[in-house]
């Protein structure tokens, strides 16, 4: 059964307002963040300004009429680019003048348009930037499996992230990013860092290290990019994992209320972090409180002679962390001071 697309054409005056309407969405679960820098957004300008041909736009369309909403699997950093700079939100850069006719008085000019915001361009250009049409094809009643499948052939061939691909094939994404939508994540994680979706791969991490065992947990690719495409959490498995999140943000506090900021931020370090999850579980199980974790932690991660005052878990801790033998004795290290200090 083939899949069901339309054309249609937008002007890059009608995507702006599009944009600020709502009518177009950015934030389709396997696109990346704006990664354009400057440079690369003015080039787009240029070329619209020169006539250039623009590629084709590909979208999910939910609903339809006035209320359609296209949500973009392909075509991002072009749209956004454009939306942004029909705003005035940029000036380009490192271009050379450009020549144009301006039917006004039907002569040709020549403006170095580097340094120029949308306001500042001739009108002539103005008006050609407005009118420039992009090419959309959008698709309606997509299942989850042929969106990702679209997604990986729209990509094909294209330098995709780790991450993009993980996404694009995740049986269960939207749970992943539900689960890591936890108050926890916005404390750990920067702006930049949760566009990236990168809590993706943290609630990954958790689940291995609270369900798997220990000799089998293993980050690295071959082993764990299959997990995103099997793995069905359990609602009991949500709860327990959200039950040590919320006592890893109480141990958290309680690390800044004793002043000891920097075991606080190794706390909220991805390796550190995911290292620490099977004690936590532990902890929410036998009823520990915050104080006692603070306590714990500041007596194993303050060393002047590396992350921890375990030589073998500072080793395990850098390169190559994401093998499963130094999961192991990252695992075993912590194991140790936490039976020694807690049990």
């Amino acid at each position: 059964m083939s899949l069901e697309k339309a054309g249609i054409s937008w002007s890059a005056k009608q995507l702006k307002n599009m944009i600020a309407n709502g009518k177009i969405d950015f934030e389709h679960i396997v696109q990346r963040s704006y990664v354009w820098e400057r440079k690369r957004k003015s080039a787009l300008i240029e070329s619209m300004i020169l006539g250039y041909p623009i590629p084709p736009i590909f979208a999910k369309r939910s609903s339809e009429g006035k209320n359609a909403q296209y949500s973009i699997m392909d075509g991002k950093q072009r749209l956004s680019t454009v939306g942004q700079y029909l705003e005035d939100k940029f000036a380009l850069t490192e271009l050379p003048p450009v020549k144009y006719h301006d039917e006004a008085d039907n002569a040709e000019h020549e403006v170095n348009i580097s340094g120029m915001k949308f306001s500042e361009l001739p009108e002539a250009l103005q008006d050609s930037l407005n009118s420039t049409m992009f090419t959309v094809t959008y698709f309606d009643n997509l299942t989850k499996e042929e969106e990702r499948e679209l997604f990986k052939r729209l990509n094909a061939g294209k330098p995709l992230s780790t991450k993009s691909r993980l996404l694009a094939s995740c049986n269960n994404i939207e749970l992943l990013l539900d689960i890591g939508s936890h108050t926890m994540f916005e404390e750990m994680l920067t702006d930049k860092a949760r566009d990236n979706k990168n809590e993706v791969s943290i609630v990954m991490k958790v689940w291995c290290m609270m369900n798997l065992p220990i000799e089998e947990a293993s980050f690295e690719s071959r082993a764990f990019n299959p997990l995103f495409e099997t793995t069905t959490i359990t609602d009991s498995q949500r709860t327990a994992m959200e039950e040590v999140f919320g006592l890893v943000s109480d141990t958290h506090s309680a690390l800044i209320d004793k002043g000891e900021t920097r075991i606080a931020k190794k706390l909220y370090t991805e390796t550190h972090f995911v290292s620490l999850v099977p004690f936590f579980a532990r902890a929410v199980e036998n009823s520990v409180d915050a104080d006692t974790l603070a306590d714990w932690l500041v007596e194993f991660f303050t060393s002047d002679s590396g992350a921890s005052v375990s030589e073998e878990y500072n080793v395990a801790a850098g390169n190559g962390s994401a093998k499963n033998s130094n999961i192991v004795i990252r695992h075993n290290a912590l194991s140790e001071s936490y039976e020694e200090t807690i049990e």
